[in-house]
């Protein structure tokens, strides 16, 4: 049997260089049936080696190579399901326990477990008590001990390399994690050169001479038989009295009555086929976790395809009819359906840690834990770290990593790295001289490859059997147990997770009630309707939605404008609709929604795309067609769908195209209809939304905009106390501002810790004041309720304990200028007076600060300005200048605006060029602008947030909504 014993992958960090993939391709060339990755400490890549073994066809073997603090190493083996759990246990106890020997943490969990070591003293120790073998690393004569004590022999080299370079991919990797450079790199800290991938006939040949150890070494691969059949779902219990089927359905109609009054035959029918699915998939402990954890918090919004659940929804875990929305469930579950159920939470992202708390407290770190992210090398980490091992300086580096873009971090971008140098406008001028380009050439080379692991956001299993049995697992830097698989990993080895996770605008909706409330205002919760009221339908159809949740970006607002369409129903297409590979499809919705008559490309698509004018629009759509047109199974369609979101263009992508296209001939669809018809499918690849999880943020957006609508003060003090969302918190200031709200400064009479609204004002919170300490902000509140309001500032630091810098940057907010004292030069001699001579004199008469001075120090310590938009304070007198508010009258003309640059989105033609979408605004509104290819690069480079510019161009209109092109930027002189 023909097998490698030892492949390290680049998942032993900063060492290994080639990914499980290149190792069982490289594999099967070289003639191997079986394959062992043995990564150092870890099992990150087992989900993924497993994948590769079952696409190249070859036997795996899980395996690690555990080395301790002292240095002994050796290569663990599991063999079927006992070996697999011990082996998880220990790798778990090697980075959970500060006082981890190995040899110790193989005598307690040793079943399954088959140990391959060079490390005498550890062989002494673990003979008599679990199978042990003497490693052959080279083709040298073993110690007489292992003679002595008859261990067998078993011939296990570690195999990293596929030739030289990738031996100098691995120098660098090991200069990064040492932190030094190729020149001070100690060998000892590198593997052999010559530990390159050989076939099994010339290890053979190498070994030869040990007729024994290839004897041993063949009978060891042919027994050893490692766990398979991963992926069936280990479900969580909640440990219930009664039957949790029972419970489950008891609780599912105590629901139901709840939210409909009550139980049509519609809905009767519903629960019953989904209760039933959920009980024959033993599902039914899922729900009842997910609905435990759900009751720890008074506002949630369960999303995701799970909210197409009449189940979930009756239980509370989701807030969207999905009887009156049409959802369809089998997105979420359906019989063919083998992988778990997937129901995402949010909550308030300031309650969401308490949340939990809660479950790991419930559950307890042996039974609980948090999904992992891989982290990989960046474009920009690789080029920075590469820069540091030639021994370039942070100032040399930064004046070349901060102006790269975003979107270049992205592996399928690293083969044009050198060409995106060259091209990217903002890069333009940058000297790229030696060592640049060597530099960039061996950057190319590690992005991509993993450093490390994280937390998943949100992501938590829950297992009844203790979790390190059942993957190997590690502790975050929070201090919860991580296991070290990523999402899609987790969920291939038989990990349900559970994404319970953080939003903002659930904590904006929570304050905006509570400000209300705290204004002496009644609000009804349980009566509210957002989507029925008319002046929140007309916010959104008129795009005037910053700030409210889901619905604010440039693009989005744009949407609603040239649709004109406010309603719940449309605002959920166009959520889903607005993806990057959608362009073309929106502007035939548009044109569609708008009347214009059009044909569709198959006449079943009419009947089961009616609500989008025949455009498929959500994840599900993908199956829907591929179920009508080419007559595949729910299943298969929705394996389809699976795999268009995931942008995984595999043989079985290619599989499943064939597929369709040979079912749509079959069914009589004509070649260019079916290109067509999967053009537009493929608009589904990577980023894409289903029905029920848009029509679950619609929701919320639609509570957003109820609020901002009736009570603008209210909501935008909520934003601005949850730090924003999509824009600056200036933006959000400006804006305020514009729906006539007055922003009063911070004040120590008026401000609490975060933004409060006071009838048709908002108070800055003490929370925005830069630098000030959260004890200062905590003790000036608390003194001021216990014992009134401040008189002076004197009155103020006599009753405060806080410090001197705490008092100046009181001072500098003008948080002190109603203590009858407005001179800020007054304020701040009597604040040295208090702490440098101890005295409450009398300031003398001084210079008062000047109106500039005033706004310097606000902007400083705020961040913004609360009297009025910077841009009025620059006196401009250019010809052709106009405002914001009036380039909707002046289509076609040559117009400049004075705008302040808040937000700005890079995409590419299909060209390749690069363009920007940049957003600006005045005093009056928002300015959407578009800089096409020759001008983006001509001023990409000079063109910075947060910033005033005069921008000029030529005013175009598409469905009736004004956008600048722009054709010239500059600076204003005033």
């Amino acid at each position: 049997m023909k097998t490698l014993l030892s492949a390290v992958s680049n998942f032993s960090i900063l060492r290994g260089v080639l990914s499980p993939q290149t190792i069982c391709k490289t594999a099967v060339n070289l003639g191997y049936e079986t394959v062992a990755l043995t990564d150092y400490n870890n099992l990150y890549g087992l989900p993924e080696f497993i994948r590769n073994c079952t696409e190249y066809n070859i036997d795996c073997i899980i395996a690690s190579e555990l080395v301790d603090k002292n240095g002994t190493s050796a290569l663990i083996y599991a063999e079927a399901a006992d070996g697999f759990s011990s082996l998880c246990t220990v790798i778990s106890r090697f980075h959970c326990d500060t006082g981890f020997r190995l040899t110790d943490c193989i005598l307690k969990n040793s079943a399954g477990l088959h140990i391959v070591t060079d490390n005498l003293p550890l062989i002494q120790s673990l003979k008599e008590h679990c199978s042990v073998y003497y490693r052959m690393r080279r083709p040298r004569r073993p110690p007489p001990q292992i003679f002595k004590d008859k261990i067998p022999c078993i011939i296990a080299p570690s195999m990293v390399f596929t030739g030289k370079e990738d031996y100098r991919v691995h120098q660098f990797l090991r200069a990064i994690d040492c932190n030094t450079t190729l020149s001070r790199l100690s060998q000892k800290e590198l593997f052999e050169q010559d530990q390159i991938f050989e076939s099994w006939d010339k290890l053979h040949e190498r070994f030869e001479v040990f007729d024994y150890a290839l004897d041993s070494t063949e009978q060891f691969a042919q027994k050893l038989k490692s766990r398979k059949g991963f992926g069936a779902p280990i479900m969580p219990s909640l440990n219930n009295s009664e039957p949790s089927e029972i419970l489950l359905k008891k609780k599912a109609y105590d629901g139901a009555i709840a939210r409909y009054g009550e139980i049509s035959e519609p809905v009767r029918d519903r629960l019953n086929y989904e209760l039933n699915l959920i009980e024959n998939k033993k599902f039914s402990d899922y729900f009842l976790v997910v609905e435990d954890i759900v009751k720890q918090s008074p506002r949630t919004c369960g999303r995701g395809s799970g909210a197409a659940s009449i189940v979930a929804y009756s239980l509370g875990i989701t807030n969207v009819d999905p009887i009156r929305y049409n959802l369809m469930f089998e997105r979420f579950l359906n019989p063919g359906r083998v992988d778990p159920p997937d129901i995402d939470i949010d909550f308030a992202w300031d309650e969401r840690d308490e949340v939990l708390d809660y479950v790991f407290k419930k559950y307890g770190h042996e039974h609980a834990a948090m999904v992992s992210t891989h982290l990989t090398c960046g474009a920009r980490m690789a080029i920075r770290e590469v820069a540091r091992i030639f021994g370039l300086t942070e100032n040399e580096i930064s004046v070349v990593t901060k102006k790269i873009p975003c979107f270049l971090d992205l592996p399928e971008n690293a083969d044009d790295l050198r060409q995106i140098f060259d091209q990217w406008p903002a890069l333009k001028g940058v000297p790229l001289d030696h060592p640049w380009p060597e530099i960039l050439s061996n950057a190319i080379k590690i992005i991509g490859m993993p450093r490390g692991i994280g937390t998943h956001c949100g992501g938590v299993i829950i297992t009844n059997q203790p979790i390190y049995t059942v993957a190997p697992v590690q502790i975050s830097a929070k201090g919860y147990p991580i296991v070290q698989w990523e999402k899609d990993g987790a969920e291939e080895m038989g990990l349900v997770k559970i994404d319970l996770l953080g939003n903002r605008s659930l904590a904006v909706i929570r304050d905006t009630i509570a400000n209300l409330k705290n204004e002496g205002n009644s609000f009804d919760e349980k009566n509210w309707d957002p989507q029925s009221d008319s002046r929140t339908i007309e916010l959104l159809a008129k795009g005037k939605s910053m700030g409210v949740f889901y619905v604010e970006s440039p693009a989005m607002r744009l949407l609603q404008q040239k649709t004109q369409a406010g309603d719940f129903e449309h605002l959920v297409i166009h959520s889903s609709i607005i993806r990057p590979a959608a362009n073309k499809y929106i502007q035939d919705y548009i044109k569609r929604l708008r009347g214009e008559k059009y044909e569709l490309l198959h006449p079943k698509l009419g009947e089961i795309l009616s609500e989008t004018f025949g455009i498929m629009v959500y994840q599900e759509d993908v199956s829907k067609v591929a179920i009508a047109l080419a007559s595949f199974s729910v299943e298969d369609a929705d394996t389809l769908r699976k795999i268009m979101s995931k942008k995984s263009k595999t043989r079985k992508f290619n599989d499943y195209k064939e597929m369709f296209f040979a079912g749509a001939r079959k069914n009589g669809v004509s070649e260019k209809i079916i290109n067509d018809i999967w053009e537009m499918m493929l608009s589904f690849c990577g980023y894409s939304f289903c029905k029920p999880h848009s029509a679950s943020y619609v929701q919320v957006s639609f509570q957003s905009a109820y609020l901002k609508a009736h009570f603008p003060a209210a909501f935008m003090a909520a934003v601005l106390s949850n730090y924003g969302g999509y824009y600056s918190t200036q933006a959000y200031i400006n804006e305020t501002m514009r729906m006539g709200v007055k922003v009063i400064p911070p004040d120590v009479n008026k401000s609490m810790i975060r933004y409060i609204s006071c009838n048709d004002s908002i108070v800055v919170g003490l929370c925005q004041i830069k630098g000030l300490s959260n004890s200062a902000q905590d003790v000036l509140l608390k003194e001021r309720m216990q014992n009134g309001l401040y008189k002076s500032i004197n009155d103020l630091l006599s009753r405060c304990n806080i410090g001197e810098s705490d008092a100046e940057k009181l001072v500098a907010a003008g948080a002190c200028d109603t203590l009858g004292m407005e001179n800020r030069s007054q304020q701040f001699w009597q604040i040295r007076q208090y702490f440098r001579s101890f005295s409450t004199a009398q300031a003398p008469e001084l210079k008062n600060l000047s109106t500039r001075q005033y706004l310097q120090y606000q902007y400083r310590t705020l961040g913004f300005l609360t009297c009025c938009h910077p841009v009025t304070l620059i006196s401009c007198s250019t010809k052709n200048r106009v405002r914001a508010v009036e380039i909707g009258a002046l289509v076609g003309r040559f117009v400049t605006v004075l705008g302040w640059c808040i937000t700005a989105k890079t995409v590419s033609t299909k060209l390749g060029a690069s363009m920007e979408f940049v957003t600006f605004e005045d005093e009056t509104g928002l300015l959407e602008t578009v800089f096409f290819p020759d001008v983006y690069k001509k001023y990409a480079a000079f063109l910075e947030y947060h910033s005033a510019f005069l921008v000029s161009g030529v005013v175009t209109e598409e469905f009736g909504v004004a956008v600048l092109e722009v054709k010239k930027l500059e600076r204003p002189s005033g």
